[in-house]
């Protein structure tokens, strides 16, 4: 992704499509693949297309259009409104109360994704033939990345809406009627997720160091972890990590996974998020480059407009407010995520300067001065998002051992992260880990502190069942600040997954709409 022209770019729109304005699931190619995969020229152009759909899908065609953190992150109890600037389709998040108009409840981007990989799948091996560049061993590195991140882009679609239409080739015929009907998200989840992940690790080439900014052996066993986390088969899951921690890092260390000391230090914590190639812990990242591709200008990055996501207030009084204080812990997370002291009224503002994906100060004791921001935290920064990370797949590893009632070694990875955070270890004999279900609550409570930001806490409220449990209480605070008559919290468990998009209902007739949306 970090290599992405625009010229390649526009090779792809040209040939691969992305027609109908990304309405159907089916883009129709405007060229015939057949003539357009002919050299290794053409098989690097369609790879790039297929990054820099996943890449715009993420990151955002335009201002404010993360879904990495519309999917995995702004329903949950992470981020609330920025009262001031909030819109209507922000409110509809964070209050529980998700339309079918809702830009985000789209999937379209995410089958362009799949188009794209599915063409690759198709045409790459045929380019052999035609091109000496384009090796046995380049064909299979690029239909590895080609079935992983289709893998992917179906394990957002079944997280975020749970069943979806399946195509596993490209649409090339208009004549074809491009309507199909939703599969079981269980049936994708083990006959394309896990199948196509398996596929792409028997096509990669093992403990090679690894490219950050793109889909490697350490990516592909971590997410056919999280996959298997999500059927709660916990053995296959602990078999995946173990397989991890075999390959290599980019920075060209095995990851071991054996200790914190293979983790990224506590000093340098700050460079997994500034410079991922140089650390030891990173696994896969999305690299957003300001001059290839503009401003950022996430929902939690740096923006010139005024955000409309901030930090919780729950969150920031149980968890950010208290490093405020004379008297705190010596957590080394809150001060390099959040620009704490600039926040003059919790319950109102200025809980919108999230600072972790920049070259902040460590340990700053006032609020960041506007001369000091203007030098890394603008538009022309690079902003690097983590897919996976070693201290996520240490903490699915504690998940996973407890969820197979081996407590002691859950405790064992859960005190990596917090001895790496430089906050007390949990004994054995705490009551915060002294039982199976206490031990995942702390694991969850962990995960939220360290991956904030990262696109995962609503993907691990979902996971673990723990949505009502969780975003009951917040949502009542929400909907008592907004003033609501009925403040009744998380109250259908179903509309955990999002709606389908008006947009999509009306492009496919053989869709229907997710229970708990309009019944």
């Amino acid at each position: 992704m970090k290599t992405i022209k625009y010229t390649c770019l526009f090779v792809l729109l040209i040939s691969l499509g992305g027609c109908k304005k990304f309405l159907t699931e089916a883009p129709v190619s405007q060229v015939a693949a057949e003539d357009f995969y002919k050299s290794k020229y053409d098989v690097d152009a369609a790879m790039a297309g297929m990054y820099s759909a996943f890449q715009l899908t993420m990151v955002g065609e335009s201002q404010f259009n993360d879904r990495y953190h519309y999917w995995g992150e702004f329903r949950a109890d992470n981020f609330d409104r920025f009262l001031s600037y909030t819109t209507t389709y922000t409110t509809e998040i964070a209050l529980n109360a998700l339309t079918t108009d809702n830009p985000y409840a789209d999937w379209s981007r995410l089958y362009t994704v799949i188009a794209r990989a599915n063409s690759n799948i198709k045409y790459i091996p045929g380019v052999a033939v035609l091109d000496n560049n384009v090796t046995p061993a380049v064909v299979n590195a690029n239909l590895a990345q080609s079935y992983a991140l289709r893998a992917m882009s179906y394990f957002y679609l079944v997280r975020v809406w749970g069943d979806a239409p399946v195509w596993l080739e490209p649409y090339e015929n208009s004549e074809v009627n491009a309507e199909r009907e939703r599969t079981k998200a269980a049936v994708i989840l083990d006959d394309v997720i896990i199948r196509d992940l398996k596929l792409a690790y028997d096509l990669t080439v093992k403990n090679q160091n690894a490219s950050v900014y793109y889909i490697n052996e350490g990516a592909i066993c971590a997410a056919l972890a999280d996959a298997y986390m999500w059927k709660k088969d916990y053995t296959n899951a602990i078999l995946w990590i173990n397989n991890l921690f075999k390959a290599r890092s980019p920075k060209g260390t095995v990851y071991t996974g054996t200790s914190d000391a293979n983790l990224e230090p506590t000093a340098t914590w700050k460079s997994i998020f500034t410079s991922p190639p140089s650390s030891i812990e990173t696994i896969w990242s999305i690299h957003w480059d300001y001059t290839t591709n503009g401003c950022a200008c996430m929902q939690i990055s740096f923006s010139p407009n005024n955000r409309q996501f901030q930090v919780d207030p729950l969150l920031y009084a149980k968890y950010f407010y208290p490093q405020t204080q004379p008297v705190h812990t010596n957590d080394i997370r809150p001060k390099q995520t959040l620009d704490m002291y600039a926040v003059t009224n919790p319950l109102l503002n200025n809980r919108d300067r999230f600072l972790k994906f920049y070259a902040s100060p460590a340990n700053p004791v006032a609020a960041i001065p506007t001369t000091d921001l203007n030098i890394f935290y603008t538009q022309n920064a690079p902003v690097y998002l983590p897919m996976y990370r070693l201290s996520d797949i240490y903490l699915l590893y504690a998940e996973a051992l407890n969820g197979n009632n081996d407590l002691p070694n859950a405790l064992k990875y859960l005190n990596f992260i917090r001895k790496r955070a430089n906050v007390d270890q949990y004994l054995a004999t705490d009551v915060k880990v002294s039982t199976k279900q206490a031990m995942e609550n702390a694991i969850l409570e962990e995960r939220q502190y360290e991956l904030i930001g990262e696109g995962k806490r609503w993907f691990d409220l979902v996971r673990t069942n723990k949505v009502k449990e969780v975003m009951d209480p917040v949502l009542k605070d929400r909907q008592t600040r907004n003033g609501n008559a009925d403040v009744v919290g998380f109250t259908d468990v179903r509309r955990a997954y999002w709606p389908l998009s008006r947009a999509v209902m009306n492009s496919n007739r053989k869709l229907v709409q997710n229970p708990g949306y309009g019944e």
